[in-house]
C-alpha cells in the first residue's frame, strides 16, 4: 500500500492526501515551504517539512542555490567585506573564537581613512569656530583672541581625538571605516605618546607621505617610522553559529 501524506501549509490550509511524487513536486514548485507541517495519513504526528525524509533533500538543494546566489551578489560581497573588518578588539575576538588577520594596506586606503578623519575633525572645528565667533560677538573676546582660542582648542581636540582612539581602540573613526588599525610590531595597541607622535607627524608631514612611503620601501610612512608603529589592514573571521 502506497504511503499518503497530509500537508498543513503556513497559512493553515491543508493539502492531501498526497503520494510521495506529488509531495516532491509541490515542494519543488514552492507550494510546500520548509516551515510547512507534514504527517502520514496513518500516523497523526506532524513533522516540519524541512526535516521530512521525503522532501528534505529538495529543500537542502534550494538552500544551497540561495547561498550561491547570495554569495555572488555584489551587495552581499560588499557587506561581507565590511563585516569582516569590524572593531579592533583582540580580546573580544579571542573570546568569541574569531580570528584577526593583519595585511599590508595601500597608501590610497590610508589616504581615504585620513580624509574621513579630517572630515570628522572638520565638523568638530566648525562647532568650535561657531563658539569662538559667538564669544567674539558677545564682546567676551577680541577678534584676535577668538582666533587664538579657536586654533588652540581645535589643536588640542584633534590631538586628544587621535590619542584616545589609537590608544584605547587601536583605530580612529576613519581607520575603522576602512578596516585599518595602528598597532605596535607586536600587534598591541599603542601608548598615548606614540599616538600623539603619529598625529603630529601626520599633521605636518602627511602631505609628503607618498615620498616617505617610497623612501621606506613602500612599507610605512614617516608617521609610522618615528614612533615605531604599523598601519595594517585587518579582517575578522566571523564565527558562524
Amino acid at each position: 500500500m502506497e504511503k499518503a501524506y497530509i500537508v498543513q501549509l503556513e497559512n493553515g490550509e491543508k493539502l492531501g492526501p498526497l503520494d510521495e511524487e506529488a509531495l516532491k513536486r509541490l515542494a519543488q514548485e514552492g507550494t510546500i515551504t520548509e516551515d510547512a507541517q507534514i504527517r502520514s495519513t496513518m500516523l497523526a504526528v506532524w513533522e516540519k517539512a524541512s526535516n521530512h525524509d521525503c522532501v528534505k533533500a529538495i529543500f537542502r538543494a534550494k538552500m544551497l542555490e540561495r547561498a550561491e546566489a547570495f554569495a555572488n551578489d555584489p551587495k552581499a560581497k560588499l557587506r561581507a567585506r565590511l563585516e569582516m573588518r569590524g572593531d579592533y578588539d583582540p580580546l573580544a575576538a579571542a573570546l568569541s573564537q574569531e580570528g584577526i588577520t593583519y595585511h599590508n594596506c595601500s597608501l590610497f586606503v590610508r589616504f581615504l581613512a585620513g580624509l574621513l578623519d579630517a572630515l570628522v575633525l572638520g565638523a568638530v572645528a566648525f562647532g568650535i569656530l561657531f563658539g569662538c565667533w559667538t564669544l567674539m560677538r558677545m564682546g567676551a573676546l577680541p577678534p584676535l583672541g577668538a582666533l587664538y582660542l579657536f586654533v588652540a582648542v581645535t589643536w588640542i581636540v584633534s590631538a586628544l581625538y587621535f590619542m584616545y582612539f589609537l590608544s584605547e581602540r587601536g583605530q580612529t573613526v576613519g581607520q575603522r571605516f576602512w578596516g585599518l588599525v595602528v598597532i605596535t610590531p607586536e600587534h598591541t595597541k599603542v601608548y598615548p605618546i606614540k599616538a600623539f607622535l603619529f598625529f603630529l607627524l601626520a599633521t605636518f608631514f602627511g602631505i609628503i607621505s607618498p615620498l616617505t612611503w617610497l623612501l621606506f620601501g613602500c612599507r610605512y610612512t614617516l608617521q609610522e617610522r618615528v614612533p615605531k608603529v604599523l598601519v595594517k589592514h585587518i579582517t575578522v573571521a566571523r564565527r558562524i553559529g
